[in-house]
């Protein structure tokens, strides 16, 4: 690793898992070192109980703290600490919070909305302001972000108050799903969108496991085969139009859900079983957005919150809250 490079990690608390991702920063190259989440369902919880209990409370503090052990041991010059909307809802969040600290010698970043959608900009971006009129849709657990953003004009966000987790747990009791419960996703899908802010973008970008794991559950199986008696710039071309999702994929991914037990995807493809029983409801919201906002298509980033705190902290070291409204707008540079 260069002597200039430098090392960062955040770790963040969501409504499905906690996360931790570690990148070294090497000049304008982020290379991830770590990657890793375990599934918690803390938004499930507070849904529930309307706070989190001490033993639940008791196992996501200890996993933040291995999370951190883990970012030190790594080389990590920084790390930071995130929540969103688990900890936005929970009446002991202060408590929580205060667990954590104590535990960590570290903050706990409980995010606004606002504040979540822009590190997520942040990240996806990569720290650049956009070329074109921009959309970026963040699905969560338990809560979903628009944000419109373009060239010299300041970002307008709207908050959805449903992630994939939530918009499943009220709409979804049948697994497969039925014919019915897709409908009523849908139609509740649209109901948000209809609320959002009026904008014309001409780029769309989907982050979060919803999209992701709509690709990865919908990838073609010969295109590996196709891929290897084609050019080199074919291969590239076709790399990337598979991260795209467009309603005959969204269809496609329904379909699959609709007609097999999600223990049966799972074991086909892989994935996690909250993530293939949360795809329609993911989906759905990926479907309302291309017609709300006619859109053919949305690329998905495996990118987040996460890159973006982390690019944050470079570049305005412990003041990168106050001034994420200049960062997102694409200053200042990281100091040498």
């Amino acid at each position: 690793m260069s002597e200039h490079s430098r090392i960062g990690a955040a770790v963040d608390v969501g409504s499905n898992s906690v996360h931790l991702l570690v990148v070294a920063l090497e000049g304008d190259v982020r290379r991830v070192i770590r990657d890793e989440s375990e599934l918690l369902g803390l938004g499930a919880v507070v849904d529930m109980e309307g706070r989190i209990p001490d033993d639940t409370a008791a196992a996501a503090v200890e996993l933040v703290r291995g999370y951190v052990q883990a970012a030190q041991e790594e080389g990590a010059d920084w790390v930071v600490l995130l929540a969103t909307e688990p900890l936005r809802r929970a009446s002991n969040r202060t408590h929580f919070c205060d667990l954590v600290q104590q535990t960590t010698g570290l903050p706990l970043h409980v995010l606004s909305h606002e504040e979540e959608a822009e590190l997520t900009v942040l990240g996806v971006l990569d720290g650049e302001p956009p070329g074109e009129p921009t959309l970026v849709l963040d699905i969560g657990g338990g809560s979903s972000e628009i944000v419109l953003l373009g060239p010299g004009v300041d970002p307008v966000i709207g908050v959805m108050p449903v992630g994939s987790a939530r918009l499943t747990a009220s709409f979804v009791e049948d697994d497969p799903p039925t014919a019915e419960e897709i409908q009523a996703l849908r139609s509740e899908a649209h109901h948000l969108l209809s609320g959002m802010p009026v904008g014309h973008p001409t780029r769309g970008i989907v982050v979060g496991g919803s999209g992701t794991n709509l690709v990865r559950l919908t990838a073609d199986e010969e295109a590996g085969e196709e891929a290897e008696e084609a050019e080199e710039a074919d291969r590239a071309e076709e790399a990337e139009e598979d991260w795209l999702i467009d309603k005959t994929r969204i269809g496609r991914a329904v379909r699959l859900v609709m007609r097999h037990p999600s223990a049966e995807l799972v074991e086909t493809y892989g994935l996690r079983e909250r993530r293939i029983v949360q795809m329609a409801a993911g989906a759905s919201l990926i479907e309302a957005t291309l017609d709300c906002y006619d859109l053919p298509h949305v690329e998905t980033s495996d990118a987040s919150l996460r890159e973006g705190a982390i690019l944050a902290w470079q570049r305005a070291g412990d003041a990168w809250r106050e001034r994420l409204g200049e960062l997102i707008s694409g200053g200042p540079a990281p100091a040498a």
